[in-house]
């Protein structure tokens, strides 16, 4: 049976109700999003915590993603999928490079404990992302912007997408915000494209492409 073929099986095999539940999920999501992130921008605008992203400091992060899978390239979209990350980082530079791109840059590495996909498959995994660099432009009063990217291995129990591969390379692209009080402490919100690939391993690399929205709280510790 094809991938396609399976998806259209096990998409009938469910119940009305339950397709319908689970199409609200993202725009719930999504909407929730959008509102810890204006109450965190108002909050943090009336505190003003002073830029505590500088050279050496490390950051601590737990944050909470939800991706939709697109039309892009091989992929097909149509994959839904969560992955809470914890990570840890060091900032190593100070500000550095022009005007509108002055900032500082950042080395991570980005654990997944638990990747779970209920769109096709219901698979289960988990993922490392140890090349996780992200430049931190500089701050404005509480508000600290970044851009990021990102790189890894992720394993799940079924193959994602259908017919390749349970093993997977996954990297992303984005973009985000910190929200952060006087002691570096703080709300994290973020935008990334992310992509899971077999890296050619195989004859067949659909992959899948997926925009993902990303919530978390973040600690900068100084030592």
């Amino acid at each position: 049976m094809t991938g396609a073929t399976w998806d259209a099986a096990s998409t009938t095999s469910r119940s009305p109700s339950e397709l319908s539940a689970r199409k609200t999920v993202t725009p719930l999501f999504y909407r929730a999003a959008i509102g810890a992130l204006a109450a965190v921008l108002a909050a943090g605008a009336a505190e003003a915590g002073q830029g505590a992203v500088t050279r050496g400091v490390v950051e601590w992060s737990a944050s909470a993603a939800l991706a939709r899978g697109i039309d892009l390239l091989q992929s097909r979209g149509g994959q839904r999928y969560a992955m809470p990350t914890l990570s840890w980082g060091r900032v190593l530079t100070d500000l550095r490079g022009p005007a509108f791109l002055r900032g500082r840059f950042e080395w991570a590495v980005e654990v997944t404990p638990v990747f779970a996909e209920w769109s096709s498959g219901r698979a289960r995994g988990v993922g490392v992302a140890p090349m996780y660099w992200r430049w931190n432009l500089a701050p404005h009063g509480p508000v600290h912007p970044f851009a990021e990217v990102g790189g890894g291995a992720l394993w799940t129990t079924t193959p994602i997408p259908a017919g390749t591969t349970g093993s997977n390379l996954m990297i992303h692209g984005g973009v985000g915000v910190r929200i952060l009080s006087g002691r570096g402490r703080g709300l994290v919100a973020g935008y990334r494209l992310h992509h899971i690939s077999n890296g050619n391993r195989l004859r067949r690399n659909p992959g899948v492409n997926a925009h993902m929205m990303t919530v978390g709280y973040t600690w900068i510790a100084r030592h």
